[in-house]
C-alpha cells in the first residue's frame, strides 16, 4: 500500500492540472469569434515570427551557459557543449510529460552522462529555478511601474513590487545562511538529513558573491531573449509594441506555468497571455491569437531542439538504470 501512495498522488496532481487546463482553455473559447481569430492570424506579419524564435533561441544559450557556470562553481568541471544535450532534452521532457517530470530526469539521470552528480545538479536546478523567479518577479514589478501602455490596477502593481521585495530579501538570506544550516545540521545521523546537508554545502558554493553576479546577468540575459519573443509577436500582431509591456506579458504567462496543468503548460499560459493582451487594449480575438501563436513559439521550437538533441546523445539515459538500481538495493535493505 506505501507504494501506491505516491502513484496515487501523481495521478490527483495530473487530474486537477488536466481539469484546470480545461477551465483556462473553456473560459477563452466563451469571449471569442472564431472567425476573427482566422483574420487575427492571417493579417498578422510572420517575418516577426522568425526574428522572435531567433531571440529566444539566444535565451535558451544564455540558459545553457548558465548551467553551465553553476555546475562548475559547484565543482564540476562541464563545458557549454556538455551541457547542451541534457539541458535541451529535459526541456522537451518538460513540454510534453506531466509533473515537470524532465526537470527531475536533468537532475537525476542525465547528470551521470556528463560526470555530474545528482546531488549538484539537483542543487543547480534549485538554484536555478530561484534566481529565475527572482528575476521575473523584479522585470514584472519594475515593468508595470515603467509601462505607459499595460492598463494595470494598482494593486496588481503594489503586488508585483511586494513579491519582488520579498523574494529578493529571501533569496538573499538563503545564500547567506546555507552554509551555516550545513553546519549546524553536519553531525545529524539520519540520511535525509545528511542529503539536505550535501544539498546545502553545494548550494553554498554555487552562492559566492561573483558566482551570483555572472548568474543574474545571465539571467537578465535569459529572459529578454525570451521577452524577444513576445516583442515580436506583439509587432506582427499591429499591437503596441514596446519592451515594458513584452515584458509584463512573458512574465505573467510565465508564472502563470506554476499553476498546475496538463503537459506543455495549455491553459493557464494561455489564459495569461489572454489577460495580457487584454490590459494593453487588445481585442479578445488578438489576446485568443497571440496566446496560441506565443505558446508555439515557445514550445514547438524548443521540443524539436530538445528531441533532437535526445535523438543524438541516448547514452543521456544511462543514469536511468544506475537510478533504478540504487531503488532496488534500497528497497532490499528497508
Amino acid at each position: 500500500m506505501a507504494e501506491a501512495s505516491p502513484a496515487r498522488g501523481r495521478w490527483i496532481s495530473l487530474t486537477i492540472g488536466i481539469c484546470i487546463s480545461v477551465a483556462c482553455i473553456w473560459f477563452i473559447v466563451q469571449k471569442i469569434d472564431f472567425e476573427q481569430v482566422k483574420i487575427a492570424f492571417e493579417r498578422f506579419e510572420w517575418r516577426y515570427f522568425a526574428a522572435g524564435v531567433a531571440s529566444l533561441a539566444f535565451g535558451y544559450a544564455m540558459r545553457i551557459l548558465r548551467w553551465s557556470k553553476i555546475l562548475n562553481a559547484a565543482g564540476s568541471s562541464v563545458t557549454f557543449r556538455q551541457c547542451v544535450a541534457p539541458f535541451l532534452g529535459s526541456i522537451t521532457l518538460n513540454n510534453v510529460l506531466p509533473l515537470r517530470l524532465g526537470d527531475v530526469v536533468r537532475a537525476l539521470v542525465f547528470p551521470t552522462s556528463i560526470g555530474v552528480s545528482r546531488t549538484t545538479a539537483t542543487t543547480s536546478l534549485v538554484m536555478e529555478r530561484l534566481v529565475d523567479l527572482m528575476t521575473l518577479l523584479i522585470c514584472l514589478a519594475l515593468s508595470l511601474a515603467l509601462s505607459r501602455h499595460i492598463a494595470a490596477p494598482e494593486w496588481l502593481k503594489e503586488t508585483a513590487m511586494s513579491l519582488a521585495i520579498a523574494g529578493t530579501v529571501v533569496l538573499v538570506a538563503i545564500f547567506l545562511l546555507s552554509g551555516a544550516i550545513a553546519a549546524g545540521l553536519e553531525n545529524s545521523p539520519k540520511k535525509p538529513i545528511q542529503a539536505a546537508v550535501l544539498l546545502l554545502k553545494s548550494f553554498e558554493a554555487m552562492s559566492r558573491t561573483p558566482v551570483l553576479a555572472t548568474l543574474f546577468s545571465l539571467s537578465l540575459l535569459v529572459w529578454l531573449g525570451e521577452a524577444g519573443l513576445f516583442y515580436s509577436l506583439l509587432i506582427g500582431f499591429g499591437l503596441p509594441a514596446t519592451p515594458t509591456a513584452a515584458i509584463i506579458i512573458m512574465a505573467i504567462a510565465t508564472l502563470a506555468t506554476l499553476v498546475p496543468s496538463s503537459p506543455g503548460y495549455v491553459g493557464p499560459f494561455h489564459l495569461a497571455a489572454f489577460a495580457g493582451i487584454a490590459l494593453l487594449g487588445g481585442s479578445n480575438d488578438q489576446a485568443a491569437s497571440f496566446a496560441v501563436l506565443s505558446h508555439l513559439g515557445l514550445w514547438v521550437p524548443t521540443t524539436i531542439a530538445g528531441a533532437i538533441a535526445i535523438a543524438s546523445a541516448p547514452k543521456m539515459f544511462g543514469g536511468l538504470r544506475r537510478l533504478r538500481a540504487g531503488e532496488k538495493a534500497g528497497s532490499k535493505i528497508i
